[in-house]
């Protein structure tokens, strides 16, 4: 991820390289927190962050004073203390110049080129949210507040912001790009209202080559097959990226949730007790799968 306007040398950076005992959302968080503050800072130009095994995020400054006071800064000093406690197995603080820099970008490619699945359904078009959807996804979950609470687990007042709709855009990018998941959601054909949610997500390559399914539709586009087109759509992608075996669990008094695997050609697996704490209770759910391996 980069935010950052190429100023003319010299200017100067921070770079904090982490190595992670494991991966974990609230780290993500807290340094997109970290990050928002030190854009409010005096002689902040932008910055850069890669999070895989070992992440490295990078502050630019306009001047040595300003990167040496975001080095000492009380917020960035205790992101990395909690880190460090629970979260890295080493890391570093590094404060450089940069002298001369050189950047190349390939105009050959068209704009509309991108590594995120775009794929139109008879009816919308499916894809991976990109940054300019975060008002979209906003609306959603504050229309659906009500028609999907009986159904997902209890949301706290901060789940329907649009700063964490905003992370969450940002994490569903991350986890297609780290092939972790893929979230994919149908919009209508002028990408002006989100329809229904499906997140094929924990995918497992090697020997298992499976992944596990959720999905969530608008009340207003209930019993009219969208569910069904969305998810459709969806595990042919699934399926062309080797995919070849996912998991969806429900609840049985979904009858709706039911009738759409089963008409997906998913096949009842058996019953998991208490499997999810759904809306504040420990629910059983139906667990089905659909193999599609040769």
């Amino acid at each position: 991820m980069s935010n950052f306007a190429l100023p003319t040398p010299p200017y100067f950076s921070v770079t904090l390289c982490t190595s992670e005992l494991y991966d974990d959302l609230m780290f993500k968080i807290m340094t997109e927190k970290v990050l928002e503050l030190a854009e409010g800072l005096d002689g902040f130009l932008g910055h850069e962050w890669t999070s895989q095994e070992e992440s490295i995020s990078i502050t630019y400054w306009s001047s040595i004073s300003a990167a040496r006071e975001w080095m000492a800064h009380p917020m960035h000093a205790k992101t990395i203390n909690i880190g460090n406690q629970f979260w890295f197995s080493s890391y570093s603080l590094k404060l450089a110049e940069v002298k001369e820099e050189k950047r190349v970008k390939d105009n050959l490619i068209e704009a509309n080129t991108s590594r995120f699945p775009y794929i139109e359904t008879p009816r919308g078009v499916l894809k991976v949210l990109s940054y300019d959807n975060i008002a979209l996804l906003h609306r959603f979950v504050n229309k659906e507040r009500e028609h999907l609470a009986k159904w997902e687990p209890l949301r706290n007042e901060e789940y329907y912001t649009l700063k964490t709709c905003e992370l969450r855009v940002k994490e569903m990018r991350r986890e297609f790009l780290e092939d972790k998941g893929v979230v994919l959601c149908l919009l209508n054909k002028d990408e002006t209202e989100m329809i229904a949610y499906t997140n094929f997500s924990s995918i497992s390559r090697g020997i298992f080559q499976s992944c596990c399914l959720g999905y969530s539709l608008s009340k207003a586009y209930e019993g009219q097959g969208y569910m069904t087109e969305a998810l459709r759509a969806g595990i042919q992608y699934m399926k062309s990226i080797s995919i070849d075996r996912i998991q969806a669990s429900y609840m049985p008094a979904n009858n709706r949730s039911a009738a759409v695997l089963k008409r997906l050609g998913f096949e009842k697996e058996g019953v998991s007790k208490d499997y999810l704490k759904i809306n504040g209770s420990w629910e059983d759910h139906i667990v089905t799968a659909l193999l599609m391996r040769d």
